[in-house]
């Protein structure tokens, strides 16, 4: 990686149609823990170019084990909840978890909708076993057990039993170009494409079970990664209103390179750095925190 490369993956950002119900769902079901909260600066909705977000509540919650990596959720309350993978743009949040199935079971009693019972992953040779669900704001959370390392990455085995994210989903028309984009505009490596069937996406798209994606990933500093999935011909663009914040998956948080990294912290989020928003070849968030 360069200075100029996407540095550790600190935050994601979710909308919340029901700010109450989905904080109370992330506290209360993962474990989490409210480090921060308020209402958005004017002056941070205007670096995000969503002025009409200033004002709206938001928590920053990180997991029971201390990791600084975790969930920022925003009040949205006339944004309807985001269908996954309906659109480009980040769609899935994948988290470290000591025991799939009893995490799988735990969320499933709140607001959280199971749509991939755990399972072991095909491709990781007994290394992962992860289950999927949908929360209250449309976001899919893969719950992944990492029982040892994949060859080729690097990978955050959990310390609790829902602890911190280490991978974004990305939908993007076409994985290759999107993979290759980040190389070329930040340095950041990324993997070469393979194609795996991905059951329950498939069906959110009304497409065969067997339907056989094509994706790849781009890693980030400190075992972080984003996952690039190609869509299918039909998924365009994600579609939001001027002003506000893009629905469902926001935005992701990174640092900036390793000359301009910020602090880590448990504290608050933007301690210290100041922000920026880019914009991904599929019309993804990045906010980039710089201390220069």
């Amino acid at each position: 990686m360069t200075d100029a490369a996407l540095g550790r993956l600190r935050a994601v950002t979710i909308v919340c149609p029901d700010y109450p119900t989905a904080t109370a769902a992330y506290r209360d079901y993962l474990g989490y823990q409210i480090c921060e909260s308020g209402r958005v600066d004017a002056a941070l909705a205007d670096a995000w170019g969503a002025p009409l977000a200033a004002g709206a509540r938001f928590a920053w919650l990180v997991p029971a084990s201390g990791a600084d990596v975790g969930i920022r959720l925003i009040e949205g309350p006339n944004t309807a909840p985001f269908r996954p993978y309906s659109a480009w743009g980040w769609n899935a949040i994948e988290i470290a978890v000591s025991d799939c199935d009893r995490a799988v079971a735990q969320l499933a009693q709140g607001p959280f909708q199971v749509v991939g019972a755990p399972a072991e992953l095909g491709f990781s040779a007994g290394a992962l076993r992860a289950g999927q669900l949908v929360g209250p704001s449309g976001e899919v959370l893969y719950l992944t057990e990492i029982r040892h390392q994949v060859p080729g990455f690097v990978l955050p085995p959990a310390q609790c039993l829902v602890d911190q994210p280490f991978i974004v989903i990305l939908h993007a028309g076409n994985a290759a170009s999107a993979i290759q984009s980040y190389a070329d505009q930040f340095g950041n490596l990324g993997t070469d494409v393979f194609q795996f069937p991905v059951e329950f996406m498939a069906q959110f798209q009304g497409l065969p079970q067997d339907h056989p994606y094509t994706l790849g990933t781009v890693a980030l500093a400190g075992g972080g990664y984003f996952e690039i999935d190609g869509a299918p011909a039909h998924i365009g663009p994600r579609q939001r209103t001027p002003g506000h914040l893009p629905p469902g998956i926001a935005m992701v948080t990174v640092e900036g390179g390793s000359s301009a990294a910020v602090p880590s912290s448990p504290g608050p989020l933007h301690a210290g750095a100041t922000a920026r928003r880019l914009d991904g070849v599929a019309g993804e968030w990045l906010e980039v925190l710089r201390n220069d």
